[in-house]
């Protein structure tokens, strides 16, 4: 109120006689220069919405039921939008934010200019084999390692992991769902473990959200998006246990997609490209504080159930992936 006050003040100086001078219109603040090609779709559209959540380095917004992630230093991703540099201002949770033309105002002020920005989109599955899958799942063995102190759930991503912490413990019926799921063996009951995993451990997006995002995802990867709308449509009767940006990132997964470094690492390993999984793990580790493991180790625990199920000597004979 202080600050409109001013602003009404200002406006008072400026007059020349009866006639006010015309305040000039400010430029954007910020200039984009990527976007995620869902949150293009959302700009492209144009609307209006509200500053949902603000962070550090990045605001979340929905435009018309959209969600959108603006900031710096975020990495790619399909709903975000990168800046050149950290955010001028920090919006304020509740600020209108319009979009008209190339131009996102926060209040009535332009924010950020997208136009001249690439679009993101992830890169396509490569060509892997169950030859390649192997390889690429015996070199993560070699770098990936959970601990049973750790705050996530990373453990479950691990070829073995003899002490689980009791988080983990927690997040094992949920697991076991997802394994019915993916096998072909659920039936009534055997999925009502998700109800524990989704929403399950703290953050803007808990650890059980994430394994179940990046179990989506591998399973879209691998060609089986029949599995993985198998695993979403037994995942949405429980969605309200989450918080609304991740259900967002979750929607997202369930159509197949995620971070680019989760797509980055997921890919090394399918197709065995040895040099670029230690660089990639490491990228995938940095998203948040566990969100990146938590996720690569959902989609980890996909990749293992298709190399063991695809074994001859293991075979159960009953698997429906592949």
């Amino acid at each position: 109120m202080l600050l409109a006050s001013q602003n009404r003040d200002a406006g008072r100086g400026l007059r020349i006689g009866a006639q006010a001078a015309r305040p000039a219109v400010a430029a954007p603040k910020a200039v984009a220069t990527e976007l995620g090609f869902l949150a293009h779709q959302s700009l492209r559209n144009g609307g209006a919405g509200r500053v949902a959540a603000v962070f550090e380095r990045s605001f979340y917004a929905m435009l018309d039921g959209q969600w959108i992630c603006v900031g710096a230093d975020i990495g790619s991703g399909p709903l975000h939008v990168l800046c050149k540099s950290r955010l001028p201002v920090r919006p304020r949770s509740g600020d209108a934010v319009t979009v008209v033309g190339p131009t996102l105002s926060i209040g009535s002020k332009p924010f950020l200019r997208w136009d001249t920005a690439a679009v993101w989109t992830p890169d396509a599955v490569p060509s892997w084999t169950m030859d390649s899958l192997r390889d690429g799942l015996q070199t993560v063995d070699q770098i990936w390692h959970g601990h049973p102190v750790d705050d996530g759930l990373a453990a479950i991503g691990c070829a073995a992991s003899p002490n689980p912490s009791p988080f983990v413990l927690a997040a094992m019926p949920g697991v076991n769902a997802i394994k019915h799921i993916v096998t072909g063996r659920s039936e009534s009951g055997d999925v009502s473990g998700l109800a524990g995993l989704i929403g399950l451990g703290p953050g803007l997006t808990p650890s059980g959200d994430d394994l179940i995002g990046g179990a989506l995802i591998a399973l879209a990867a691998l060609g089986r998006p029949d599995l993985r709308d198998a695993l979403w449509k037994a995942c949405c009767p429980f969605l309200d246990r989450t918080n609304g940006i991740s259900r967002a990132h979750l929607q997202t997964a369930a159509l197949g997609y995620g971070a680019a470094a989760l797509h980055d690492a997921l890919h090394a390993t399918m197709s065995g490209r040895i040099a670029q999984i230690r660089p990639a793990l490491a990228a995938v580790s940095a998203i948040g504080h566990t969100s990146g493991r938590d996720a690569f180790a959902g989609a980890l625990m996909i990749l293992r159930m298709v190399r063991d199920h695809s074994d001859p000597e293991e075979r159960s004979g009953s698997c429906g992936i592949f």
